[in-house]
């Protein structure tokens, strides 16, 4: 759906009465004839935490720690987790809310699949039965591997099953036609996060731990003596490919990453590699069109077929098969690949068996998990209220384009117009996807790799099909939200339509630092410094003036620096470039819901002050209070490395100190952290 760039009315005529909440609240009376009566009420009418705050904290110095110091000081991170935030304690209560539906499917009779796949996952008991018989089609292929024919084989087989190896296929949008889709050949298959970890010496623990976790894991598999050596020879093969691969921040240019050719071109460019044969058994021997991301990979590639040994390659691609699905193996391999997972995350615990059963239930099928989930968990007039916040808050960013005052006539007509075309799904699909493929009860291993095969032969048969924008590309019971710039639509799915982001009947003010917030960021991700690059239908094209766009990259640079300066562990900092596009959305989202906020409490008769907090103060506490969050400093140093976002202290503080309008509600005199002086705040949109 589509909607209007005007379409505020009916939200002020739907929430501008209230202030949110169930709580008592002071009758306002007639507004007196000099302005709006003032209505004192609690934090918790207008749908806050009093108890998240910390009062003893100066919101001009450290705004995180005001807004979440309580949050922070009761909240521990669950030995099951590497970071713990309020998306998390949204994703737990959605977890329990599945694991019910899933409970009571289990509990009848075989032939439901999602019952059959979750109680499958749950018997652990015929999982050790089996040991790793599932995985036997696949290892017996690798075992085949002898040169570049048989390798082949059975990377194809692997990608077939939704085994990530070597490289990676995707299909989607074409950048230059984004009504096709067309196949993507990508980097992947690394056993570590991130090609850094390879690479630099403060992830050599990393490294270390992987490697001994190999040695284990091939032990486990009676490989003897010769398990270090095969781990020894892993090692080797991905540091190869990590060097291939590109960095994060180099990842974040769309146009180095289109480097369009076809199957005649990537035989020229990889000639020790059977493309035909690879696309042959995946289901299409000529797919057309193909998008190189990194062509000094593929240019390598010959040479890692030639150069590294076959058990190299049998070891490499049977650690890929065994990692890929620890749930369906038994206890010692689970163990083995938790271990690993400790010592590159710091988390102490798995989580129970269920919740990772319903994680597996979730991927697996999550269209047929959503349409339950929607049924019983989505309120009717959730969906109304959330379309009418992304209307408001899509008329204030049209008319903040209006004024920017480095953007010439010409940029701004093409930006507005895009903004107009953005399309906002929202709650759910309008039609659910099916699922073709058998479950048994007796099997969950299997079930897990032809619920990949299932999906990755649902994925790789789009090449050269037309491109759905409709599809949703994630499921609507996630705790999350996204912009397509291929689309060029934006979802939020029913899962985050909650507090702390969002209630039907909570104040505007709460409802547009929460969840405004939210639709802001992922509307002004088509305006970012990746989300620029492409035009209203979604196509890689430059429809700036040169001046303006010397401008919006000059915007950039300046945030880009700014966030380098946040230290998020001792002598560890932000990287402001791999961050930026998030950084760009934080900074354009707040405004823009700050601003709609403004908009539809405008001429109102009363102001709520809420435990003495002005509707301005309360807006910025919504914002603060939404990403309360604490990581383990294993997991806080990964993300430094492989997280576009920055860390939820400096999501909070680093976008509102460049924020005239934050400082001016609390007070905050130039020159304090959250308040520096005009000439060092940075404004993109």
């Amino acid at each position: 759906m589509r909607f209007p760039v005007a379409a505020t009315a009916l939200l002020s005529a739907a929430l501008a009465t209230a202030c949110g909440g169930s709580g008592k609240k002071t009758p306002p009376g007639p507004p007196p004839p000099d302005g709006p009566r003032t209505a004192n009420v609690s934090l918790a009418d207008v749908g806050l935490e009093a108890a998240s705050l910390d009062k003893t904290a100066d919101p001009c110095t450290d705004f995180f720690q005001y807004t979440c110091g309580g949050w922070l000081a009761a909240n521990e991170i669950p030995a099951d987790k590497a970071r713990y935030a309020r998306f998390t304690e949204i994703d737990d209560k959605n977890d329990k809310a599945v694991r019910a539906i899933l409970d009571e499917l289990a509990a009848k009779p075989a032939g439901d699949k999602l019952g059959d796949f979750y109680a499958s996952c749950l018997d652990e008991a015929a999982i050790e039965t089996r040991g790793t018989k599932s995985l036997d089609p696949l290892l017996a292929t690798i075992k085949k591997v002898k040169d570049g024919k048989t390798l082949q084989a059975a990377v194809a087989q692997l990608h077939e099953h939704g085994v990530p190896a070597f490289f990676g296929v995707a299909v989607f949008a074409d950048f230059a036609d984004s009504t096709t889709n067309i196949v993507y050949l990508d980097t992947g298959g690394l056993g570590l996060p991130e090609r850094d970890f390879y690479v630099k010496d403060e992830f050599a623990p990393a490294r270390k731990a992987y490697e001994e976790h190999l040695v284990r894991l091939f032990g486990l598999l009676g490989h003897g003596k010769a398990a270090t050596k095969l781990a020894a020879d892993v090692m080797a093969l991905e540091t190869r490919m990590a060097k291939l691969t590109k960095t994060g921040v180099e990842r974040r240019n769309p146009m180095a990453m289109y480097n369009p050719t076809d199957v005649a071109g990537l035989a020229r460019q990889a000639p020790g590699f059977d493309w035909t044969a690879y696309f042959t058994a995946r289901g299409k021997g000529a797919p057309g069109k193909i998008n190189v991301t990194t062509p000094d990979f593929v240019a390598g590639m010959s040479a890692l077929v030639k150069e590294v040994k076959p058990d190299a390659w049998r070891a490499y691609l049977t650690a890929r098969v065994v990692s890929a699905n620890p749930l369906g193996l038994p206890r010692a391999f689970d163990d083995e690949l938790f271990t690993l997972e400790r010592a590159l995350s710091g988390v102490e615990a798995r989580p129970e068996r269920w919740k990772r059963c319903v994680e597996a239930t979730s991927f697996a099928l999550s269209e047929l998990l959503g349409q339950v989930y929607v049924e019983r968990h989505f309120p009717g007039d959730s969906k109304e209220t959330a379309t009418t916040l992304v209307g408001a808050i899509t008329a204030t960013m049209n008319e903040q384009m209006g004024t920017l005052d480095w953007m010439s006539p010409e940029t701004k007509v093409q930006a507005r117009g895009k903004l107009e075309k953005i399309e906002a799904l929202i709650g759910y699909p309008d039609a659910w996807r099916t699922y073709d493929f058998a479950i048994t009860r007796a099997d969950f291993a299997t079930n897990a790799l032809l619920a990949g095969a299932f999906e990755s032969k649902r994925q790789f048969m789009k090449a050269g099909t037309p491109y759905d924008r409709s599809e949703w590309l994630m499921p609507a019971f996630l705790v999350n939200a996204y912009y397509n710039p291929l689309a060029n639509n934006t979802a939020l799915p029913a899962g985050i339509l909650q507090p702390p982001f969002f209630a039907s009947g909570r104040s505007i003010q709460a409802n547009l630092g929460g969840i405004g917030m939210v639709v802001g960021h992922e509307l002004t991700h088509g305006f970012d410094d990746q989300g620029a690059q492409f035009d209203a239908q979604g196509n890689l094209k430059n429809w700036w003036q040169p001046a303006d766009l010397t401008s919006f990259q000059g915007k950039g640079k300046c945030l880009a620096r700014q966030y380098d300066t946040f230290e998020v562990l001792s002598g560890k900092f932000v990287n402001g470039e791999l961050t930026l596009g998030e950084n760009i959305a934080d900074l354009g989202g707040i405004k823009h819901a700050f601003l709609a906020y403004r908009a539809l409490r405008a001429g109102t008769d009363t102001v709520f002050v809420a435990d003495g907090l002005s509707e301005d103060q309360q807006f910025f506490v919504a914002v603060g209070q939404a990403w309360c969050s604490k990581d383990r400093p294993e997991e806080a140093l990964k993300r430094l490395t492989d997280d576009v976002h920055a860390p939820p202290k400096w999501r909070v503080n680093g976008a509102l100190r460049n924020l005239p309008q934050f400082a001016a509600a609390f007070g905050c005199k130039q020159g304090a952290f959250m308040a520096p002086a005009p000439a060092e705040m940075c404004s993109v949109w």
